[in-house]
């Protein structure tokens, strides 16, 4: 990690946390997604007033994905994300909420390739080709036709594109929510760059007292930032769904699926072609009165439709039912 991002992630984790969503934001990270308002998904519950939320996550996510033939169409996707997300919500009272998200972005060859592949070695999981390429180098190509439409080395890290979001209760354990992403990235930096928004609601599921779960589906309409400019898809569809699953009086178990129609058009190879549908899996630690600690992993159920491995910690508090 790059020298400023770990200074603020220091002073970040030592600041005492006010509460936060239950759940540790899931998602498709690949840096291909950044030009897409595809927002973090669980937040059942209104901000009540008096009391603001913070959530701080932290992930790496390690992507290696090379297909095709450059006389034609070929692409590679080889490289590392670390993203540090600070994530506020603060009440408006009569049922209103709204939210500040911040992401931090670190990219380069990374330094999970070789445990990745003993991690998939250990579960008997394909490596996709891994075995074969330089461990922790870090490339972004394509082409098509014979041309070159993005061809990324440049290790870099900076801010990502800006959030805003508004929500509001519908019912006791269900929200609507909008979000407006502004482009406050950089698009040659694949950290963002576009104007974009999402709708979408989170549905609390009628479980157990000592569960927790959602169901969420939302329409995200985006303007075309810099990265593949004439193939993305304006408007793309999502969902997921999560479920908090007790394991002791203070650790759950969290189980969640996040998915999303197909970013860019006219693609053969998977990587763009395919739709994301990433799996995550993770403990939650009660460390407090309401402070609660996540720790998990990531792994791609598309197949090269997101990045097949990723780690996080998520730290703040859990409004426990």
């Amino acid at each position: 990690m790059t020298r400023p991002l770990g200074l603020l992630a220091c002073l970040v984790f030592l600041a005492s946390p006010a509460t936060a969503g239950e759940f540790a934001p899931g998602g498709n990270a690949s840096p291909l997604t950044r030009p897409f308002a595809l927002p973090s998904l669980g937040e059942t519950a209104i901000t009540p007033p008096g009391r603001p939320d913070v959530r701080i996550t932290f992930d790496a996510a390690n992507e290696y994905a090379t297909e095709g033939s450059c006389a034609s169409e070929c692409i590679l996707l080889d490289g590392e994300t670390r993203r540090m997300r600070i994530d506020y919500r603060g009440a408006l009272g009569n049922g209103w909420d709204y939210s500040l998200h911040v992401p931090m972005l670190d990219r380069g060859g990374g330094f999970l390739d070789s445990w990745i592949q003993d991690w998939h070695g250990w579960f008997g999981l394909p490596n996709g080709g891994r075995e074969f390429a330089t461990e922790d180098q870090y490339r972004y190509r394509y082409v098509r036709d014979g041309v070159t439409l993005l061809d990324e080395i440049e290790e870099v890290n900076g801010l990502g594109d800006v959030a805003l979001g508004l929500g509001t209760a519908l019912g006791q354990d269900s929200a609507l929510r909008a979000m407006l992403k502004f482009p406050t990235g950089d698009g040659a930096a694949l950290s963002g760059d576009n104007l974009g928004g999402a709708v979408w609601v989170d549905l609390g599921l009628p479980l157990p007292r000592t569960w927790s779960g959602y169901l969420s589906a939302g329409y995200s309409r985006n303007e075309r930032g810099e990265v593949l400019t004439a193939m993305q898809n304006e408007e793309v569809f999502f969902g997921g769904l999560g479920l908090l699953v007790p394991v002791t009086a203070d650790t759950r178990l969290s189980l969640q699926g996040n998915a999303h129609t197909q970013l860019y058009d006219g693609a053969t190879v998977t990587p763009l072609a395919r739709k994301g549908a990433p799996v995550t899996i993770g403990l939650q630690w009660q460390t407090g009165a309401d402070s609660v600690f996540d720790i998990g992993i990531q792994e791609d159920a598309s197949v090269n439709g997101s990045p097949d491995f990723a780690v996080y910690v998520s730290y703040g508090t859990s409004r426990r039912r």
